[in-house]
């Protein structure tokens, strides 16, 4: 009799649980968010992240913290969310390095296949290619290769974070150049200003504000088309270079078995966001287009990127790192 009243007992807290998980959910966020961005400040990714969480933290009616967690390409920050705990109350903002990371790093200390998952895509956005002027007195995209291929290993790339972008450019091209791998896109573009590196391939948050000063040149863009905040920058189609396009998303990621109607809720919020105008206008002055997608959709473009990337590194032949 004691052992059928507790099993009725542990059923009914089951039921009770059950039906009130709606209801705890629905009140979610009930704190702060840490919102994680895997690179230092001053880099596209950080300036995306500081936009989007500002922005979160006025729809949701509670702070949203922006955490710089920088290393390993991104990897550190991507781990730390990775093991957190799954109640929507640890986000990420990540770009690139999301999906390509997977694809070339052989060793990461996450499954980024079951430990995150993507809640919302914010925008996609393609790349520039740019040079210190000062360094590298050259003009258009043609000039360059040359003489990359006149100097072979002598010309510097700043990798910001990924350098996908530039092995793919580097062996598309049968290029010899050197790759200096940096914390993030702020500390690249640092480098280029200093003059310690020649070139770097990346998104133009980060770097408009020096183009339009002089001390970095464009010499391309590494999209289909022109980009709205740079319309005098050819495309690498144009600047004789038709195979080479490189891109990604910005997206905000949390830990994989974080409850549906969070994720949901989290996924609508920035769905509204990106829809204004005004952070559409933010998002396409910085070089992206704004997107707005279910989780689902979002889920698999997610896994379509790593795979994707994974067979460009195979094909390419490029080698992963530990």
């Amino acid at each position: 009799m004691i052992r059928m009243l507790t099993r009725r007992t542990i059923w009914l807290v089951g039921m009770v649980l059950l039906v009130l998980a709606p209801v705890v959910h629905a009140q979610y966020p009930e704190r702060a968010i840490n919102a994680i961005v895997p690179f230092p400040p001053g880099g596209g990714t950080d300036i995306f992240g500081r936009l989007i969480g500002q922005q979160l933290a006025a729809a949701l009616g509670k702070p949203v913290v922006i955490e710089n967690r920088a290393g390993a390409d991104g990897n550190i920050g991507m781990a730390h969310v990775a093991r957190s705990a799954p109640d929507g109350y640890t986000v990420l903002f990540n770009s690139s390095a999301a999906t390509v990371n997977p694809a070339m790093y052989s060793k990461l200390r996450f499954d980024a296949l079951t430990d995150l998952v993507p809640v919302a895509i914010v925008c996609e956005y393609y790349n520039v290619i740019v040079v210190n002027p000062e360094k590298v007195p050259v003009r258009t995209l043609g000039e360059f290769v040359d003489l990359i291929r006149r100097n072979p290993g002598k010309i510097n790339g700043a990798a910001g974070g990924t350098r996908l972008g530039l092995d793919i450019f580097r062996l598309q091209n049968n290029l010899d150049f050197t790759v200096v791998p940096y914390r993030g896109g702020g500390d690249a573009i640092l480098a280029m200003l200093k003059g310690e590196a020649d070139f770097m391939i990346i998104n133009t948050p980060g770097i408009i504000a020096h183009m339009k000063a002089g001390k970095l040149r464009a010499l391309a863009t590494t999209g289909p088309q022109r980009q709205p905040d740079i319309p005098d920058v050819p495309t690498t189609r144009e600047a004789g270079m038709p195979d080479y396009n490189y891109g990604s998303f910005f997206g905000v990621y949390t830990r994989a078995g974080t409850p549906p109607e969070i994720l949901a809720r989290l996924n609508s919020t920035i769905n509204a966001i990106t829809a204004r105008p005004e952070v559409s206008k933010a998002l396409r002055d910085g070089g992206a287009e704004p997107v707005q997608q279910s989780p689902e959709e979002a889920m698999r473009r997610y896994r379509s990127e790593i795979a994707k990337f994974k067979d460009t590194v195979l094909r390419a032949k490029i080698p992963t790192m530990d």
